[in-house]
């Protein structure tokens, strides 16, 4: 039976977030790899509804020191030559998932539909890039009219008019459309928001706009804007808690498979065993090393 390494863990795990999937395959990669002790320290996944970054795992450098043998006793007692760091991972279960998304308001003196949401860094640089890829010269080309939503100050059930709701959603159909320069601004957003890696559930592992750790070398991790043949929008009328409006950027085109998956357990032991021998690796693995180093 594998060996857990949960109990050098002071973090509670999450507790199973069951109305959302995107939030149970997180909770499940945290639990999966806190259980081989690559987990850093102080780290748990964001709540539903959060945001930040969705998994951290200490890896291997393996663009350093990759000549250099492993003396036993030395790896056993110091770690050997190898070094590490904390690495930011984004998390999607499909391709069919949104990848960065911003709400939209309706300006009434400019007759112009405009990018809102809140002011966190990784938010505002997202707004940046859709604007800089003329995100909102589509939207406004393709959405003609004045919604209703924005003459009210709430958009909740009890305060918007059922047939201000039912007209927006009427005029303002979800609509699709790839788009040159996205799958760029969406690496750019993920590396803005520390996070160098992608792991898509069905996919596999990639990186974004640099491969640090030298994944690509070791493992054929690929580029995620080479493996991606189109990206573009969506933006469409979305109900929830309220009735709003939002945009996101999409994969519209094929995914080319990595060689490499965080879900494969096989994978996963390799970059413990890996992460276990570096001299800055984590309390759990240094625990660990003792016994199997």
């Amino acid at each position: 039976m594998e060996e857990t390494l949960t109990q050098y863990y002071d973090e509670e795990m999450p507790r199973p977030e069951v109305r959302n999937t995107g939030v149970l395959y997180e909770q499940y990669m945290y639990s999966f790899y806190r259980d081989r002790g690559l987990i850093p320290a102080g780290f748990t996944p964001p709540k539903m509804g959060g945001h930040g970054i969705d998994l951290k795992l200490f890896i291997k450098n393996y663009l350093v020191n990759r000549s250099v043998k492993r003396i036993a006793n030395i790896a056993t007692l110091g770690g050997g030559e190898d070094i590490g760091s904390t690495q930011g991972i984004e998390l999607k279960l499909s391709p069919e998932d949104d990848y960065g998304s911003s709400a939209l308001s309706y300006q009434y003196s400019t007759k112009k539909w405009i990018l809102t949401g809140n002011m966190t860094t990784e938010s505002v640089e997202n707004r940046k890039l859709l604007t800089a890829a003329n995100v909102m010269q589509v939207i406004n080309e393709k959405w003609k009219g004045e919604p209703k939503r924005f003459r009210y100050k709430s958009g909740t059930p009890t305060t918007l008019p059922n047939e201000a709701k039912q007209y927006d959603i009427n005029n303002f159909p979800e609509i699709i459309v790839p788009m040159n320069g996205i799958s760029s601004a969406c690496s750019n957003y993920y590396t803005a928001k520390e996070c160098n890696y992608i792991n898509i559930s069905s996919h596999g592992l990639y990186y974004f706009n640099k491969d640090p750790m030298g994944l690509s070398v070791t493992y054929g991790v690929r580029k995620f804007s080479s493996s991606v043949s189109q990206m573009g929008i969506r933006f469409r009328p979305k109900m929830g808690g309220s009735f709003g409006f939002s945009v996101a950027m999409k994969i519209t085109g094929n995914v080319t498979p990595s060689p490499v998956n965080l879900n494969d357990p096989v994978f996963a032991n390799e970059l413990r065993d890996d992460a276990m021998m570096c001299r800055n690796t984590t309390f759990a693995l240094k625990e660990y090393r003792k016994r199997h180093g």
